[in-house]
């Protein structure tokens, strides 16, 4: 299943920053995937959720600086 977010959440990764997407069920025994638009090229990457860093989420009270 695939869920695609409202509103793109800002993130930072080893490629640099971008915009989280949507996200991949991997099922039962795989890793969920996650489609972030690199803001450097608006290249579309996938990632695995201990490959990203979520910058800002209100409703988490979550205020990460951009590294």
């Amino acid at each position: 299943m695939i869920y695609e977010f409202r509103n793109p959440i800002p993130v930072t990764t080893e490629l640099g920053s971008g915009m989280l997407m949507y996200v991949r069920d991997g099922g039962t025994f795989c890793n969920d995937v996650f489609a972030i638009v690199l803001e450097s090229d608006g290249r579309i990457r996938h990632f695995r959720s201990d490959q990203f860093t979520v910058l800002e989420n209100p409703t988490f009270d979550i205020k990460n600086e951009q590294k």
